[in-house]
């Protein structure tokens, strides 16, 4: 018996030893690496920006060698505006949000929050990334929130289903009319209420995580912000039943790091993490549009009507555009540029 416990711990050791021999430096670096928390405001691989949040911290904690690890939890950090402030207080190092739910955090991108500015998510994506004053409203993000913007993502890219549309829980609607009177819920953005009063509705701002809750009990008959892509993985679609799609907003979502924790990083672990943000991005375009598909079929076999406005139809849902556009302008003195924000609409008009 003696004998066969000695055998077996020798064993044990040839095989310990081969394998620190191998892997040489690695348990050193694991357990000195740096830690990144990121937080995504979505189930693991239920919308594109929770799959790039995935996606990145893998890519980081490679390109790294083991001097950062890279970590995503999902909803358990928080979502939205919770994360928004988990990130910018430091308790959270990288996060998502929708512009709109920004709203209380910054006024930088009020000035392009405006309704139906840009034809889709990438002419906007493409605005922020390339205009100087996108690239300004980029920095007064940053300012504002103490974080570095890593890339911006969207849930719907140039798809055929692309920015926040409306879909209600029993009632068919293809034209203002038809949504007067009725309780739609929207974020706190004053855009987004400006726009469903003009329309005649009443704007209920209603957190993200109490969406599905708030459409089910009928607290809203309806949602008025959220793309397709999320609301297919909330499984709204098994409580409302008609869905317009006029896109009359864009909904970016940038992905963001403490600038305090970045700061604290090394050149080395910067650079792996930058790199990974570079090959994640031609990656994001691409899983935005492969989710928006997945969400129309997931829509329509569970019996849902998505409806395409027609050219008169779209025209009555565009009628309110220029008094919205003033309204807000009015309200937010000094810091939006209506001569910037037609010189876009002029340049793609819808």
């Amino acid at each position: 018996m003696e004998k066969n416990y000695r055998i077996n711990f020798g064993s044990m050791a040839i095989v310990l030893f081969c394998v620190f021999w191998v892997f040489g430096a690695t348990p050193v670096l694991a357990s000195g690496a740096m830690i990144l928390r990121a937080g995504a405001s979505d189930p693991a691989e239920s919308t594109a920006p929770a799959l790039v949040v995935g996606k990145l911290c893998e890519l980081t904690t490679e390109l790294s060698h083991g001097e950062l690890m890279a970590e995503p939890f999902y909803q358990s950090l928080g979502i939205e505006r919770q994360l928004a402030a988990a990130v910018k207080s430091g308790s959270v190092d990288i996060g998502y949000t929708a512009l709109p739910n920004l709203s209380s955090f910054t006024d930088a991108f009020i000035q392009f929050d405006l309704p139906f500015l840009f034809k889709n998510d990438k002419a906007y994506i493409d605005f922020l990334e390339t205009h100087p004053e996108g690239k300004k409203a980029v920095a007064r993000f940053e300012k504002d929130l103490g974080v570095k913007v890593l890339m911006i993502t969207s849930h719907g890219y140039d798809a055929s289903v692309t920015g926040t549309d409306l879909i209600l829980r029993s009632k068919q609607v293809k034209v203002p009319a038809d949504i007067k009177g009725m309780k739609l819920r929207t974020t706190g953005s004053p855009v987004e209420i400006a726009l469903m009063r003009a329309y005649g509705a009443n704007p209920s701002p209603v957190p993200y995580s109490q969406l599905y809750s708030a459409v089910q009990q009928g607290v809203v008959d309806g949602n008025a912000v959220t793309p397709i892509a999320p609301l297919a993985a909330l499984k709204v679609f098994e409580i409302a039943k008609h869905y317009v799609a006029m896109g009359f907003r864009i909904n970016l979502l940038p992905i963001y790091i403490n600038q305090k924790k970045f700061d604290s990083m090394s050149a080395s672990q910067q650079k792996a993490l930058m790199d990974a943000v570079e090959l994640v991005k031609p990656m994001a375009g691409e899983w935005a549009r492969e989710k928006v598909a997945v969400a129309i079929k997931e829509f329509e076999e569970s019996g849902v009507e998505i409806y395409h406005p027609n050219k008169e139809e779209m025209a009555q849902w565009l009628s309110v555009r220029e008094s919205v556009w003033k309204e807000v302008a009015e309200a937010f003195k000094g810091k939006i540029n209506l001569d910037v924000a037609n010189s876009i609409y002029n340049a793609d008009p819808r």
